[in-house]
């Protein structure tokens, strides 16, 4: 799928309005860090005169004080600083790249932002999702999300260094890499139960582990205190393999906690991780998935999560343990920083950049001198054209009616959208283990 940075998107509008000037930094700024310096600014049309770029804009693209915008008090061309009004986190370095503009870029950022929404209104991304696994009572169980040094849901013990993998996978974009040091570490989450109801109940407790040492790594389920349910050590053989512990909660338990267990001096992966107690009717829908699902389908073979899904036999039940794909349309991406991406490329930045003109023009029309306001309306009116013309050369993606065969359906409220299954399934849980 092709991408595009927000920086491209950024430039492309700019160089369509001829305000599109990037240079280097040739010396370091003052100590008071409200200069920045660059001879190339001579190059830029009227850079030779004082004051040219008086009111303009500095957006700071490496560096230091990357991505920050400051408005230009002054400009001295003799030794082609320019100082802005209120000062920048640090003092300028030398070889740093920034842009400057006529225009803020923060508008620039907010009118590509609404040509984004513009745009997906009509011609949406197809959505294709993977996370959800059948009666899963874990939060990122597999492992996508990581924020800072963890993962989202997850805590440590034993103090190890948990990181995000993208090479070693089972499934989806990531796995979760644990380096055990100076003492057994462990990754774990602790499951909401009620004990009243729950003892004696079976619990189910799978993850895919890859190791290459014998006896490093293992899942386990802990009932509180010492009281734990260990699956044995990975052979060490090099690839993933399935662990799994199915197993009735005991009475004395205090807790139903998923632990990741890698011993001390290893590194072990683990992905596609899943605990489950009692069918869940129930499942959180993607935020990214706005519309639908069209298609819910589940994963064939337990053992393979790469490999074909089938849809719910009408009227039947997903399996335990299984992934559910479901595919649907949703909004493009809105990127927040330079590097951020949205979700296309050609035709479809043409017709972004088009109406980012168009509600650019909008702005500046609302907050322009009387002199000015003609000029700015023949131009949003030239970029709305400009966009509506484009559109009609993108292609909108089909995927047909929205199918749930009955099996299931879609509920929404303030806090979410919901997929819904109809069917009871305490008599058909246990057949997935199969």
């Amino acid at each position: 799928m092709a991408t595009t940075t927000r920086a491209t998107l950024r430039q492309r509008l700019s160089e369509a309005i001829g305000d599109y000037h990037s240079v280097t930094s040739t010396s370091a700024g003052n100590s008071a860090a409200t200069t920045i310096i660059s001879t190339t600014l001579l190059d830029l049309p009227g850079g030779g005169d004082d004051d040219a770029f008086e009111g303009w804009y500095v957006l700071v693209t490496s560096g230091n004080n990357d991505a920050e915008i400051r408005r230009i008090s002054s400009y001295i061309a003799n030794d082609s600083t320019v100082t802005v009004g209120r000062a920048f986190t640090n003092a300028s370095e030398s070889g740093v790249t920034f842009e400057v503009h006529r225009y803020d870029p923060t508008h620039k950022h907010n009118a590509i932002n609404r040509a984004i929404e513009e745009l997906s209104k009509q011609v949406p991304q197809m959505i294709r999702d993977e996370t959800i696994i059948v009666d899963n009572l874990t939060s990122n169980g597999d492992f996508e999300t990581f924020v800072g040094d963890t993962f989202t849901n997850w805590s440590t013990s034993g103090s190890p260094t948990v990181s995000q993998e993208t090479s070693i996978i089972k499934h989806g974009d990531a796995s979760a890499k644990v380096i055990a040091s100076g003492a057994a570490g462990q990754m774990t989450q602790s499951m909401t139960v009620n004990f009243n109801q729950a003892t004696n109940r079976q619990v189910t407790f799978e993850a895919w582990v890859y190791a290459t040492a014998a006896d490093t790594a293992r899942i386990r389920i802990l009932w509180g205190s010492s009281s734990y349910e260990s699956h044995s050590y990975h052979d060490g053989v090099d690839e993933w393999q399935l662990q799994s512990i199915s197993i009735s909660i005991p009475s004395t338990a205090t807790e139903v906690t998923a632990v990741l267990e890698v011993a001390d001096g290893y590194t072990a992966y683990f992905d596609n991780s899943w605990l489950a107690i009692d069918p869940l009717y129930k499942y959180t829908l993607p935020t990214a998935l706005t519309f639908g699902p069209n298609y819910v389908t589940q994963q064939v073979d337990r053992f393979d999560p790469n490999g074909a899904y089938h849809p719910i036999q009408q009227n039947g039940v997903p399996m335990r343990g299984r992934i559910l794909r479901i595919e649907g349309l949703g909004m493009l991406s809105r990127p927040t920083t330079d590097s951020g991406t949205i979700e296309a490329g050609e035709p479809h930045i043409s017709v972004i950049i088009a109406y980012a003109l168009m509600f650019f023009n909008r702005l500046l029309l609302a907050n322009s001198a009387q002199q000015q306001r003609e000029r700015f309306a023949q131009d949003m009116q030239m970029w709305g054209q400009e966009a509506r013309s484009l559109m009609q050369e993108v292609a909108r993606p089909k995927l047909g009616a929205k199918r749930s065969d009955g099996t299931w359906h879609v509920e929404e409220d303030n806090d979410g959208r919901y997929l819904i299954f109809d069917r009871n399934r305490y008599s058909a849980t246990t057949a997935s283990a199969r």
